[in-house]
């Protein structure tokens, strides 16, 4: 078993270590080697390894900085070697936060022409689609046929990242077409590249928002999206592998921010400090809220003491109410990360959150106006009841709709109106409701 691996001492348990590391996935080595403390460990199970299989497992490592220290550990010539089997995309992320001294160290391990396409990846944000797309692919012109284009692509191939689709460029590196793979060996040898390509496009401009890549590559279900300057000369593309850790990450991020605290709290090493001050302001927005609830209830103190049973249902009414909020807004921030919900269709949305909202209050106030009625002898307390549920309900659904679809429209991240601010908001606004209610039907 991979658990089992121990450094080898002798040339034989050398050779069978790497005949055994040759079958494993390089994702299971990876993990594994996570797992040792020892980066001495670390650097001899790489070293048994071919330059292009150890460049697998090093940029299958989830921490950048374990890939820059074992490279660091390696001999020279091996750590050169296996440098320049890792694509350009993720050595420029594996060097994105280094300082300068360490990131100069890493680069000298690089050919030329790779520094050249490492430094150019560096200048882009790491959240957009310059920063995740790949230099490493293969274009044919617009004039050659198939015959020479497949030469073209066969000579290029083994240095480009896939082959999934054939990219069409024009004499001044436009972006003019595409074609797959299959299409092109299928066509006749003197067929023009032009005459078969597809001339509809879908790329992306560098500057896109990771955000917006994933949902294009999602949307059109495509394997590799190419990335364009403003003038639609093809710069590199973008590949599915890293879209799914875009689309983990982006999930993550979203979680962790309708949690009202950050992914920063999951990073190795993060101090209490880090998780204090991510979720410190969220708790100080409930305690406003708290604070809001108490003055309402104080306002409505004399309807409280004329019919105190009215106290009983009040855990529940916020209980529900935030519930219900909450649950829209989840429903509405997925949809608009996943592109289902879009701002052309916010009304539609609006309209069918607020109709569940009613229809959970009507069924939930007639459960509970028939329980109240029956258990407190006083129709009046179970028709209040009643009827502030279906108010409450009704308000929750709406605010949990439109709150993020306003931040949306304001390229606010709608991820950060959950939770806290939802439930707050209901709490008060839901117990301002019943006590005016109460007031209404009890003629306070």
């Amino acid at each position: 078993m991979i658990e089992d691996l121990k450094v080898p001492t002798t040339e034989e348990e050398e050779e069978q270590l790497k005949e055994y590391l040759e079958e494993q996935h390089p994702e299971d080595i990876a993990e594994y080697i996570e797992t040792l403390e020892d980066r001495e460990t670390q650097a001899a199970l790489i070293k048994v390894m071919e330059p292009e299989g150890a460049a697998e497992v090093l940029f299958a490592l989830d921490d950048k900085e374990l890939m820059v220290d074992i490279l660091l550990e390696l001999p020279h010539n091996m750590a050169t070697a296996i440098a320049n089997e890792i694509p350009s995309d993720e050595a420029a992320d594996m060097l994105e936060d280094l300082d300068e001294s360490e990131r100069s160290r890493i680069l000298s391990l690089f050919e030329d022409e790779a520094v050249d396409d490492i430094t150019d990846l560096l200048t882009y944000d790491s959240d957009s689609a310059g920063g995740l797309m790949t230099t490493e692919f293969v274009v044919v012109p617009v004039f050659v046929n198939a015959e020479k284009a497949i030469e073209i692509i066969r000579l290029y191939a083994p240095d480009a990242e896939t082959i999934y689709y054939v990219y069409v460029i024009d004499g001044l590196n436009h972006l003019v077409g595409i074609l797959s793979l299959r299409e092109l060996i299928i066509a006749g040898p003197e067929t023009l590249v032009g005459d078969i390509m597809r001339q509809n496009v879908t790329s992306v401009n560098v500057r896109d928002d990771q955000e917006e890549v994933a949902d294009i590559m999602t949307r059109y279900g495509l394997l590799a999206l190419p990335v364009v300057d403003d003038e639609e000369h093809i710069l590199g593309i973008i590949t599915v592998d890293d879209i799914v850790d875009v689309i983990q990450d982006e999930a993550s991020e979203d979680i962790y921010r309708m949690a009202g605290t950050t992914e920063a709290e999951m990073e190795e090493g993060a101090s209490v400090i880090t998780a204090f001050a991510s979720r410190l302001p969220w708790l100080l927005i409930t305690i406003f809220g708290g604070i809001c609830s108490g003055m309402v209830l104080d306002h409505f103190e004399l309807t409280l003491q004329q019919v105190a049973a009215l106290i009983i249902f009040i855990p529940m009414m916020t209980g529900i109410a935030g519930n219900v909020g909450t649950q829209s807004c989840t429903v509405t921030v997925r949809g608009i990360a996943t592109g289902n919900v879009v701002p052309k269709e916010a009304v539609k949305t609006v309209l069918r959150e607020a109709f569940l909202g009613c229809a959970l209050g009507l069924t939930l106030g007639i459960i509970v106006c028939l329980v109240a009625s029956f258990w407190q002898h006083s129709l009046q307390l179970g028709i209040t009841v009643g009827v502030t549920l279906l108010l409450n309900n009704f308000m929750a659904a709406l605010l949990g709709t439109v709150v993020p679809l306003t931040l949306e429209k304001l390229h606010v991240d709608p991820a950060v109106a959950s939770s806290a601010f939802i439930t707050t908001a209901t709490d008060i606004l839901g117990l301002f409701n019943y006590s005016m209610i109460a007031i209404l039907i009890f003629h306070i």
